[in-house]
């Protein structure tokens, strides 16, 4: 039995080379087989090369097999890349998917007992896109730790209504919530924080707001004092304790001590008032008394007056339907009425006053068929009143005004009889026949008293005339005082009557001289206008004048002697169309003139109503040129006015039909001209805002677009364009003189302030300048970093400052640009050279190592180790601090995993080896992807053991690699 398993074949996943374990594992091995699965956890688990564990996970491939690993695993490396397999699936860059469900689980587990670090879960919650999984991930991240970075972080990463929901619920810092604001992925949310902020906002305010309404409260309480209405007083004060009252539930927002003071304010006060009214509240209820004896009073009144008119409203109506009255009960009324009165509260002035109507009520008892006979003449007046018509005229006024005037007399006695109580109907038709006479009258009134003041003007220019001799036109005037005087009424005729008379008599001694004057002075104009006939004057428009004007003098001169008066009449009227004869023949020519002149002005007429026909068209299509319409209109205008004379009449009719056939045109180019005015108007406003602003660069631009949309607008009038073209000119023109007042002191200031940087880049320059003079003559050291790092600095800030002074200075600009690159490439090309210093140091160093193996004290004291960084100090220390030689040709190959991966060549006879260990460090890398780290590959090359002289050539090879 012993001898069969000698030669037994082991599997190959129990090779003892790694490559073939590796190679089992991924061709031999199934995760779907119970037993094979067990096996690859074993290899996870207890293999001695990370390689083969990694294998063994990938190809299991499972989440928790990762989780597990990357916990419990003993190897690091093992663990880390199991770690790393956790954070991709988590982050969803894996090609295992966790599910939702599968997800919950691990978040279950995770709350029990953490296996997952705050870095995996926020990790996870960075790429999760479920809402209620991230907001678990943040609850178990948050328990570990709280911060306002984790929430804004998140808050801005995930950008998930739900998940945002969550994350607001938890923060009332309202300057959190300020920032969470700007990143909320809806409106709604948005909205949401708002109201959050104005909460949180309320709630901060309402301390100091209750605190002022409370102030305002005590304040108006203490203000009652002065009030001098006790009423008054309580009004308030009842008013202002229930506001006190709905307060006090709020006060919870102070503290202790806040509350008891404004608690003993309030009660102070309270006390206070109450010792300061305690007379005042005896004298209100006095008041109180007196006001309520007012009232009864007030009610007392009220009541008489509606009983006395119930009583005296049932006697009217007993008289009017001649009722049978009767009186004992009508007195019994009145004498409980009158009881009554004597037993109220009114005093007795107030008593005797209704007292008195009682008895008058009682006196109107007795006399009721007086009243009856009464009713019975108003009711006739009425009817006779109503059968006479109104005035017409003046000579009907006087007769009907009197019998008016008389009616009214008779119905005023009538009325006093009846004692107030004629029937409603009668007084309303009573007055409105007075109403209608009064309207009726009054016009012949006003045109009858008008009448009189001019005939009274009339009697006194007639005397005036005739003490100054002007006798003729004197006969006019009385002839038409003489014929309407009747026409006034007897008072107006009487006011009159003096005057009337004296005129009167002096006009006839005048009639007696007229026929003596006017006789010879006829005859003698009879003989001028024979010799105007023998005679007559070139121009026929004088001697139509001369006629007329003759004429005019015949009909001045009055009668004259009866006898041949007829006969002069007759010769004068003979003679004068004599001499009109050539006129006639003269006005027959300018007749025909006259008549083409008409047939021009109606083609004009035509050509306007075509004009018109063509802008109702062009309006219709909104395509009016104003500009063609207005040239067309001025050019029609002016041939009206160059057209010649028609007749007067018939020029009034074609001036009148010329307006108003033009009107349209003349309207539509006026409204064009008035749209445009208030357009250009509007821009003249807009540029005078420009004056005021700050901006003077930005109002010119804007000016400039006003000045393009002025171009743009159309003609507003002859009047208008030019006086709104000065306005907008004068407007510009002030701008564009501020805005070069305003470039010539930015110039001075750009000038002056350009120089001061100027001397500042320079000193900055200078300073480099110094620095690399003396790094050349080494008299500084050239990789003095400080030095550099304060030129820059200065540099950096003077740029700043430069920047954010507009406008830049581009110079300014280029120069520290400049300063900055320089110092960047000299700060720049001494770390460099200081790192292959360093470099130049460890390879010197290891050289004298292998050659001499110094032991550490002597290392220790050597300078070329504190030439070296503090990290390869630390290195070198534990270097030279190993016993041990490398054993076989482990320096070997590291020498050439080094040169694999620096890319650099090795020896040709090494070129299968170096293709051996390539291949390992392929494999490696596909399964670990941890990055190339020279230093660390060095690292690792030096504590393989101690260095000979044999290790030689090796630095050598290495050194070409690092110190290149």
């Amino acid at each position: 039995m012993i001898f069969s398993s000698f030669f037994k074949t082991k599997a190959n996943w129990q090779h003892k080379d790694t490559t073939v374990r590796i190679t089992a594992i991924n061709s031999e091995l199934s995760v779907d087989n119970s037993e094979q699965l067990a096996i690859l956890t074993d290899l996870i688990q207890q293999d001695s090369s990370d390689l083969v564990r990694r294998a063994a996970l990938i190809k299991v491939a499972s989440f928790d097999c990762y989780l597990d690993a990357s916990h419990n695993n003993s190897q690091a490396k093992v663990k880390q890349f199991a770690g790393k397999q956790v954070h991709d699936i988590l982050a969803t860059d894996h090609k295992i998917v966790l599910c939702a469900e599968m997800k919950q689980n691990i978040l279950a587990k995770q709350a029990q007992n953490p296996i997952l670090g705050t870095v995996l879960l926020e990790a996870w919650l960075a790429h999760e896109q479920d809402s209620a999984i991230m907001i678990a991930l943040y609850q178990q991240i948050s328990a570990r730790k709280t911060s306002t970075h984790l929430l804004s972080h998140s808050f801005s990463q995930k950008q998930n209504p739900e998940f945002q929901t969550y994350l607001l619920s938890q923060v009332d810092d309202s300057k959190v919530l300020e920032k969470l604001s700007k990143k909320v992925c809806n409106d709604t949310l948005a909205q949401q924080v708002n109201h959050k902020l104005a909460a949180i906002q309320a709630a901060v305010e309402k301390p100091k707001k209750l605190a002022k309404t409370i102030q305002l409260v005590l304040a108006k309480l203490q203000a009652l004092k002065d009030v001098a209405d006790y009423g008054e007083y309580k009004k308030r004060k009842s008013r202002l304790i229930d506001e006190w009252q709905v307060l006090e539930p709020e006060h919870e927002v102070f503290s202790a001590e806040e509350r008891s003071i404004f608690n003993d304010k309030y009660q102070g006060i309270i006390n206070h008032l109450e010792k300061l009214f305690i007379a005042k509240a005896e004298s209100y209820q006095q008041q109180i008394i007196i006001d309520k004896l007012a009232h009864d009073k007030q009610r007392d009144k009220k009541d008489f007056t509606q009983q006395l008119n119930h009583i005296s409203q049932a006697i009217t109506t007993a008289v009017f339907s001649s009722d049978n009255l009767d009186e004992e009960q009508f007195l019994g009324s009145l004498g409980q009425l009158n009881t009554a009165i004597e037993a109220s509260a009114l005093n007795k002035d107030e008593q005797q006053v209704f007292i008195l109507q009682v008895k008058q009520l009682t006196k109107r008892l007795g006399q009721i068929p007086e009243i009856a006979e009464s009713v019975s003449q108003a009711t006739n007046l009425i009817s006779k009143i109503s059968q006479l018509t109104l005035p017409t005229s003046l000579q009907e006024l006087n007769s009907r005004q009197e019998t008016y005037h008389d009616w009214l007399k008779t119905w005023r006695l009538i009325e006093q009889k009846t004692a107030g109580i004629l029937p409603e109907s009668i007084v309303q038709a009573q007055k409105q026949i007075v109403s209608t006479w009064q309207g009726g009258l009054k016009p012949l009134q006003s045109q009858q008293k008008e009448l009189f003041f001019v005939h009274k003007k009339k009697l006194q220019d007639i005397k005036r005339l005739l003490n100054n001799g002007k006798f003729k036109v004197c006969f006019g005037l009385f002839k038409g005082v003489k014929e309407n005087i009747d026409q006034l009424s007897a008072q107006q005729k009487q006011q009159l009557q003096r005057d009337f008379d004296q005129v009167s008599e002096k006009m006839t001694e005048l009639s007696d001289w007229e026929h003596y004057i006017a006789t010879p002075r006829k005859q003698e104009l009879l003989l001028a206008v024979q010799a105007l006939v023998d005679t007559p004057l070139d121009n026929p428009n004088e001697q139509a004048e001369k006629v007329k004007a003759y004429r005019s003098t015949w009909n001045s001169l009055g009668h004259a002697d009866e006898d041949i008066d007829k006969q002069l009449n007759e010769q004068f009227n003979q003679r004068c169309e004599q001499a009109f004869a050539p006129c006639r023949l003269f006005y027959a020519e300018q007749d025909k003139i006259r008549q083409q002149h008409l047939e021009q002005r109606n083609n004009i007429l035509a050509q306007v109503e075509q004009l018109v026909t063509e802008l109702n068209k062009a309006e219709e299509t909104q395509s009016v040129d104003f500009k063609k319409l207005d040239g067309k209109l001025n050019t029609i205008q002016q041939h009206w006015k160059n057209a010649g004379e028609v007749d007067r009449n018939q020029y009034k009719k074609l001036q009148q039909q010329f307006k108003n056939t033009i009107a349209p045109v003349k309207s539509a180019i006026g409204a064009f001209h008035l749209t445009n005015s208030k357009e250009k108007q509007a821009l003249i406003v807009k540029a005078q805002q420009l004056i005021a602003s700050d901006d003077i660069f930005a109002a010119i631009d804007s000016a400039k677009q006003l000045q393009q949309s002025w171009r743009e607008v159309g003609f507003a009038g002859n009047h208008q364009e030019s006086q709104l073209w000065q306005k907008f000119r004068q407007v510009n023109d002030e701008l564009f003189a501020k805005r070069q007042v305003l470039k010539s002191e930015q110039q001075a200031a750009l000038s002056n302030q350009q120089q001061a940087y100027d001397e500042k880049v320079s000193t900055i320059a200078e300073s480099l300048i110094s620095f690399t003079n003396q790094a050349a003559n080494k008299e500084v050291e050239p990789e003095n970093k400080q030095t550099l790092q304060d030129i820059e600095q200065q540099a950096e800030a003077l740029l700043t400052e430069v920047i954010a002074n507009k406008p830049v200075i581009k110079v300014a600009v280029a120069r520290l640009e400049k300063i900055i690159k320089q110092v960047e490439q000299l700060i720049k090309s001494n770390r460099q050279v200081k790192e292959q210093q360093r470099w130049l140091n460890l390879f010197e160093l290891m050289s004298l190592q292998a050659q001499s193996n110094q032991d550490v004290e002597a290392l220790t004291a050597s300078a070329m180790v504190n030439k070296l960084s503090s990290f390869w100090q630390k290195r070198w220390q534990e270097h030279v601090k190993l016993s041990e030689q490398v054993q076989g040709g482990h320096r070997l190959d590291k020498t050439l995993e080094i040169e694999i991966l620096g890319k650099s060549e090795s020896p040709a006879e090494l070129a299968d080896q170096r293709m051996k260990v390539q291949v390992q460090l392929m494999q490696e890398q596909m399964l670990s992807g941890i990055d190339i780290d020279l230093s660390k590959l060095l690292v690792d090359w030096l504590m393989l053991g101690t260095l000979t002289e044999g290790d030689l050539p090796l630095i050598r090879r290495l050194k070409a690699i690092y110190c290149q």
